[in-house]
This record gives C-alpha cells, structure tokens and sequence, in this order.
C-alpha cells in the first residue's frame, strides 16, 4: 500500500501545475454572538480587519443556527453527516445543525436563487468552485487560514490539492478529499467474455469490451444522459485521454473532438436504451444487479453502490479512461470536494469552527474511508482503511483493492482537470446534443457544430 508521503511526492508533480484560468442580507440564521471579523482568531480576541478589536466567543455558550449545504445522497454519506451533527451538538450544545441534502445536479440553480433572495446558508460542500465564485457567493477563506490558532493551515494539504479552490489568490474551500473521474469495471464480466484488465489500453480496446460483454439481456457500457452535469462529465473525462479539454473548441482540436464524439457513437449499441434517461442513482442500480459492465464513476463509486449490492465492490476495478486515438497516453483528471462558507452567511466564525471540525484527522479520515482519498497530509491512510472495515464490512477485501486502484491512477496518470467557467449551461447543452447523436437525430458533424457553437457561446457570455 503506497504511503501517503510517496502519493504528495507523486502530486506535487501532477497537482501544482493547475493553473488558474479564471481571475449582505440575513439569511434568517440567528447567533447570539456577534461576528468577529474574518481576520480575528477564533476563540481569542484581537485585531479586526477594521482595525478595531473582536469581541471573543465562549465557544461552550455560542449560539447558531447552521444550514450545511451537503450533496451527499448516499447511506454512509448520510451517516457520516448525522453522526459528525450529534458530536458537534455534544461539543456545542447551542449550536444546531440543519442538513440541506442537495444533489449536485440541483445544488447550484438552487443555491443561486438563494443568494439571489437573500436566503443564504451558511458552510458549503463544494467541489468546482469556479461558477459560485462568478456570483460573488464564497467567502475567501485564506484570512482564516493564516490565524495563528487555525487548525486549518494553507500546508496541510497533499501538494496541489488547495489550487483547485484557489482564484487570483484567494481560497474559497479547504479540501477534504481528492476527486478523480474514471472508469468502474466488473471485472468478472469482462473476464467471462475472454478479456483481462490489462486489455483495455484505448477507446478501441473498450469498444471492443462493450461489445462481447453485450448479451443475455446484459450490456457493456452504461452512460447517465438524463442529468446535464453526468451527461457532460463522461465525455468530459474521456476527452483527457485524448488530449482534449471539452472546453477548447479551436480549429486544432476538431479532429479530436470528432474522434470524442465517434467514440460514444460506437459505443451507443452497447448501452442500453434506460441510459438516455439515467442519472448516477440508475447507473449505480443497473451496474450493482449485474446488468452493466463497465460505468464511468470516480472516487466516491464504493459510497453509492454498496446499499444497493456490497458484493459488486469485490469484482470492481477502477481504471483510468483508456487513451484515445489522439491521445499521448489514459489520463485520470483529478480535483477536490471541501468545504466553504457562503459569502452572505451571518454565522461565519461557527461555520469555520465547524469546518476546522470537519477538517480534523478524526472526522477526514472518517470522510476519506467513505470516498478513498484524503486531501490531508495529516490525515492517515492506516487510519483510513480502518475505519473503512466499520463502513463496508460486507465489501471491505474489494474496497481496499478499490483504493489502492485510485491511488494507483492518481499516482500514475493524474492530471490536474481543468475549471471551466460557465460549465453548467454548457453541460444543459452538450446533453441536449449528445442525445440527439445517440438517437440518430443528427450526424457526428452536426452534433460538433452544435456543441461548438454552444459552447463558444457560453464562453463569449463570460469572457472579461
């Protein structure tokens, strides 16, 4: 089992090249305590940013009503929410949790109208930051960073990890896990049809696996189109493999994006025909029952199929989208999911207490054992797979082999995944698209112009 030591080795490579591409009413929330300024340490009083000094919080008697807006839908998701807000309520009996389980198809159209009204909540579960960030909604959280007291450091990270959240400087979360998008396989299917693991080294590899593992009313390959955002992400993943940024629509990478765009085309008579109205909760299904061989997922596969079938884990395998016809090689684009406090939240000071909680090596090793992959240096691995026995221990052989299938990928081909501003109304467009070419509605050429001019369109509404 790799160290945690040898994977920031590994990431500082890979993590530190991402480039950033991008340079008040009430929410309803009440606290009996006033709001230190940002600059402030928690818990002790001193300078304010205004110059003027922070009244100190007896953090034993604070009072406030929190609103944590958590996308995590799955069960151990789920209990690992409830079981941090019954510890925080021991810590601070006057602080009250509130749960807002959002998906993340829905998180930010909602969450926007709420900043929009005034409504806003108060610590965010993020992964890309940059949209929130457009709509001036995340507080920068660098200034609670570089208190003397903070728990939370810029250095606690794995090298690279924090730059995801980071624009023009300013930090808008702290990572609690590393995200990587890649491919599952049920590797018993794959090796009753004759092939190994090892086999599938390009999209032509794959194809060919959809193929034979197509039969007896089972198929190969299981694509989510009815959710716009899992519509986006599979081709967005595949297109690293072929040295394609979905994003770039230059003269120079059409013939690549025609290869993409052939790829799901040839892929489409293995799926099955449920998968144009799929989101993750159906694909998840279709493959737990043994009904798809080989889905797109990422880190966070164990959390979503275990309630369903915990003995699909021990015949999975994680690998990275095989290289594609353009490609230099299979390319695993990595980010992060953390944490950060809404810019119109009125309980600032607790939701950074709570978020220094989160951040903990108790309760991130707890995270990191539901999905894989800790973004803390701190945070260790020993601990992680112990835990991990507590929260799959019908699957836990699997799970393991699971997590060292995504260290593995993250240490060898990881690649820093692009922030794309405007992603979401391109993500509606490229699903509108993309269902119309696997439906025989347009050809691939039309299918590539249309997303063309979707997508510079978004792009030009952004620009400057």
């Amino acid at each position: 089992m790799r160290t945690h030591k040898a994977i920031a080795v590994k990431w500082l490579g890979i993590l530190l090249a991402i480039s950033m591409i991008l340079a008040g009413c009430s929410n309803g929330n009440s606290s009996s305590s006033p709001e230190p300024s940002p600059a402030a340490s928690s818990g002790s009083s001193s300078e304010g940013a205004g110059g003027g000094s922070s009244e100190e919080i007896d953090w034993k008697t604070v009072k406030a009503d929190i609103r944590f807006v958590y996308p995590g839908t799955s069960e151990s998701e789920k209990l690992f929410a409830e079981n941090f807000k019954s510890a925080m309520k021991e810590k601070y009996p006057n602080v009250n949790i509130e749960f807002m389980y959002l998906s993340w198809a829905d998180m930010e159209k909602k969450i926007s109208v709420m900043i929009s009204t005034g409504d806003v909540p108060d610590i965010a579960t993020t992964q890309d930051v940059t949209n929130f960030v457009q709509m001036d909604g995340l507080e920068d959280l660098r200034p609670y960073m570089e208190r003397e007291d903070s728990t939370v450091k810029t250095d606690n990270f794995l090298p690279g990890t924090l730059d995801y959240s980071t624009i023009d400087g300013k930090i808008y979360a702290a990572p609690a896990t590393a995200n990587a998008f890649n491919l599952m396989v049920n590797e018993k299917m794959l090796n009753d049809v004759g092939m190994k693991l090892e086999d599938l080294q390009t999209w032509e590899d794959l194809e060919k696996a959809a193929e034979l593992m197509t039969q007896d009313g089972k198929y190969g390959f299981g694509y989510p189109l009815g959710v716009a955002r899992f519509a986006f992400r599979v081709p967005f993943t595949a297109g690293y493999s072929n040295d394609l940024v979905i994003s770039d629509t230059s003269e120079q990478s059409k013939a690549k994006y025609i290869e993409l765009l052939n790829h799901f085309k040839n892929l489409e008579p293995f799926q099955p025909k449920a998968h144009l109205t799929w989101g993750y909760p159906e694909m998840f299904r279709a493959y737990s029952n043994g009904e798809v061989g080989i889905i797109p997922a990422g880190t966070f596969f164990s959390a979503n199929v275990y309630s369903i079938n915990p003995d699909i884990i021990n015949v999975s395998r994680a690998i990275p989208y095989p290289k594609g016809p353009s490609g230099s090689a299979a390319k695993t684009p990595v980010a992060n999911s953390g944490f950060g406090i809404y810019k119109g939240s009125k309980n600032k000071e607790v939701s950074w207490r709570l978020i220094e909680e989160l951040l903990s090596p108790e309760f991130n090793s707890t995270q990191a054992a539901i999905l894989n992959i800790s973004a803390e240096k701190a945070t260790s691995l020993d601990e992680v797979i112990k835990k991990a026995q507590d929260v799959y221990p019908k699957a836990i052989d699997g799970h393991k082999r699971v997590i060292e299938d995504f260290l593995a990928m993250v240490d060898n081909t990881g690649v820093p995944m692009d922030k794309i501003v405007g992603q979401p109304e391109m993500e509606t467009a490229v699903q509108e698209i993309m269902v119309k070419l696997l439906t025989d509605k347009m050809s691939v050429e039309e299918a590539y112009n249309d997303i063309k001019k979707s997508i510079d369109t978004v792009s030009a509404k952004y620009a400057n």
